[in-house]
């Protein structure tokens, strides 16, 4: 009996422990614990299985100890094809880097950004010269 107590309690420990380290909140990990103590046959099984949340430092580490870039905070940069070599560049860019095509071309009339696909200028009406 004594020895059965002794391991229940190492696995609430455990338990504990491991689901603080793992952002559960405090009431959660006592549960988890208490649960682990009383049917650990059942409740260990689950928790290892549901109850394991990854913890805010195990997203930052990668296995080899190499910090990774959170995704929700890292802008990500839209890239499209150039319409001239195919290569894919930054939306944003004003000339493709590979084949020095322009991929935002300007309205010689008034100056204002066209789309490609346009003919004729939305602010001037001028026709819109393709070289």
């Amino acid at each position: 009996m004594g020895i059965s107590m002794l391991i229940g309690l190492v696995i609430a420990f455990f338990v504990y422990n491991d689901a603080q380290r793992r952002g559960q909140a405090f009431f959660t990990s006592v549960l988890w614990a208490v649960g682990s103590v009383a049917m650990p046959i059942i409740v260990v099984p689950l928790y290892l299985l549901i109850g394991r949340k990854v913890s805010v430092g195990d997203k930052q580490r990668t296995d080899s100890g190499t910090d990774i870039i959170d995704v929700e905070a890292t802008v990500v940069e839209e890239t499209v094809p150039c319409p001239m070599c195919g290569r894919m560049v930054q939306e944003d860019f004003k000339v493709c880097p590979y084949c020095s095509n322009t991929l935002h071309p300007k309205c010689h009339s008034c100056g204002q950004d066209l789309n490609r696909e346009w003919k004729v200028c939305p602010n001037c009406q001028a026709q819109v010269d393709r070289k």
